[in-house]
């Protein structure tokens, strides 16, 4: 899916150079997994769906039973900060240990806010007025 959504982005920011290509789509490739992983549940391209034509439904479903369906819906997977929380809840943890699980998933999610907020400036830095507008439509910018 990733690839069709990558395709797609190329396409509709006109980019005929494969030297532009590599360097955008490396940039926009970091962002769509910051976004990710600061939590947004959304992957970067929540709008892009709609733009490409893809399927819609829930892509966030790992297949796996239990704690891993819920954390894919809370846009958390693959986050061990937020594993770590759930188990917290799921265990009926004291409220101190769930508090500091609780900080330290806002710490990570505060430091990868600022990673994706580094990666839209470069992504921004490369791109055309045109093809940043097209980025903001697909999700990729503010």
């Amino acid at each position: 899916m990733r690839t069709r959504q990558i395709d797609a982005l190329k396409e509709q920011l006109g980019v005929t150079s494969d030297d532009e290509w590599n360097l955008i789509s490396a940039r926009a490739t970091a962002v769509m997994d910051l976004r990710q992983a600061a939590g947004g549940g959304r992957g970067g391209m929540m709008n892009f769906r709609g733009m490409a034509g893809g399927q819609g439904g829930n892509n966030n479903q790992n297949g796996q039973g239990g704690r891993g369906n819920r954390q894919g819906r809370m846009g958390g997977a693959n986050n061990p900060e937020l594993d770590a929380l759930q188990a917290a809840i799921t265990d009926k943890a004291p409220d101190a240990e769930v508090k500091a699980r609780l900080e330290r998933l806002r710490e990570v999610r505060k430091d990868n806010e600022a990673k994706l907020t580094k990666a839209q400036e470069d992504l921004r830095a490369v791109l055309s007025v045109r093809q940043e507008a097209v980025a903001v439509v697909y999700g990729l910018l503010p």
